[in-house]
C-alpha cells in the first residue's frame, strides 16, 4: 500500500511539473528568398515533435493562403524549423525559447528549384537575377596561390577551347604524346582578353547558390588582383606557355559575411577592396568557384 502511494505520489508530481511547463507562441511567415514575396500554402513543421502544419486539427489553415503559420503551447527549448513548399528548396532553421521569452517570430526563406548554381543578385519583382562568371574559361587552378586567371586565351573556329588536363600518367613516353603537348601548347586562331572585372560600387551584397550540399561551411573571400609572372606561381596549373597572369594576393585578403538563407542558398554581403579583386568561395580549403571584381 506503502509502494502504492509513494508512486501515486510521484505520478501527481510529474503531472503538476507537466501542466505548470511554460509554453509559448513560435509563428512567422515563409518567403521566396528572390522576390521576398509571401509563399502561399507552404508546409512549415518543427522537427521531432507534433507540431505541424499538415496536421488535421491544424487550425490556422486559412493563414497559410497568406504565407503565415503559427504554432501555439510550444513547451520553451532549442527547436529545428523547417519551411518547404511544392517544386522549393527547403529551409532549415534554429529557434530557441525560454522562461523569459516563450514567444518567437520567424520569416523563413525557401527558393524554387529551377535556381543553378551561382552568383546571383537579391530582391526584385522579376526574380533571381544571375551574375554571369564571364571569366572562368581564363581561370587556373591554384594552391597556395588561391586563383589565378589568364590573360588571354586561344579562340578556335569562333569558340572558346578549354584548358588541357594535365597527364595524370607521369614519365610516358611516345610519339602520340609528345604530338598531343604540342597541340596543347600551340595556341590556335586569335587570342581573346581576359574581360574587364564587374565594376560595383557600394556595399557587396549577393546570394550564392552552392551546387552540393554544404556539410562543412561555406567561405568567402576577397583578395586584391594583380599581375605577376607566371613563374612565381608554378602551383597553378592551366597557363601552358603564358608569361604572365593575373593572381589573387593572398596576404591581403579580406573575409566576407556568410549568412544561411536556406539549403545550399547563403548570402554573402560586406565591404569588398578598393580596386580590382578576386572573389572565392571555398569549402574545406578547395576552391568552388572565383569571380573577378572591381570596387569604385
Amino acid at each position: 500500500m506503502k509502494k502504492y502511494l509513494t508512486l501515486c505520489a510521484a505520478g501527481l508530481i510529474a503531472l503538476a511539473m507537466t501542466a505548470c511547463e511554460k509554453t509559448g507562441t513560435i509563428e512567422g511567415e515563409v518567403r521566396d528568398a528572390f522576390t521576398d514575396k509571401a509563399l502561399e500554402m507552404p508546409t512549415v513543421w518543427m522537427d521531432s515533435t507534433i507540431f505541424s502544419t499538415l496536421k488535421e486539427k491544424y487550425k490556422y489553415k486559412q493563414e497559410l493562403r497568406k504565407g503565415q503559420f503559427k504554432f501555439e503551447k510550444v513547451p520553451v527549448g532549442n527547436y529545428r524549423i523547417i519551411a518547404g513548399r511544392s517544386k522549393y528548396i527547403k529551409s532549415r532553421n534554429s529557434v530557441s525559447t525560454t522562461e523569459e521569452n516563450p514567444n518567437a517570430k520567424l520569416t523563413l526563406y525557401i527558393y524554387s528549384d529551377q535556381i543553378d548554381p551561382g552568383m546571383y543578385v537579391p530582391g526584385g519583382d522579376l526574380g533571381p537575377k544571375k551574375i554571369s562568371n564571364e571569366w572562368v574559361i581564363w581561370s587556373t587552378q591554384c594552391d597556395q596561390s588561391i586563383a589565378g586567371y589568364r590573360l588571354a586565351f586561344p579562340q578556335q573556329d569562333g569558340s572558346m577551347k578549354v584548358p588541357p588536363k594535365a597527364d595524370k600518367k607521369k614519365g610516358k613516353k611516345g610519339k602520340k604524346g609528345k604530338k598531343a603537348a604540342a597541340a596543347a601548347a600551340a595556341p590556335a586562331g586569335k587570342m581573346t582578353p581576359l574581360p574587364a572585372p564587374r565594376v560595383i560600387e557600394g556595399k557587396f551584397e549577393v546570394f550564392y547558390r552552392n551546387a552540393a550540399s554544404v556539410t562543412t561551411p561555406l567561405v568567402a573571400k576577397t583578395f586584391p588582383a594583380k599581375e605577376d609572372k607566371v613563374a612565381n606561381h608554378k602551383d597553378c596549373k592551366g597557363f601552358d606557355a603564358d608569361e604572365r597572369g593575373i593572381f589573387a594576393d593572398k596576404d591581403n585578403g579580406k573575409d566576407l559575411t556568410v549568412t544561411y538563407i536556406a539549403e545550399n542558398l547563403f548570402k554573402i554581403s560586406g565591404e569588398l577592396l578598393k580596386g580590382k579583386q578576386i572573389i572565392q568561395f571555398s569549402q574545406d580549403g578547395k576552391t568552388l568557384q572565383t569571380y573577378y571584381f572591381e570596387s569604385k
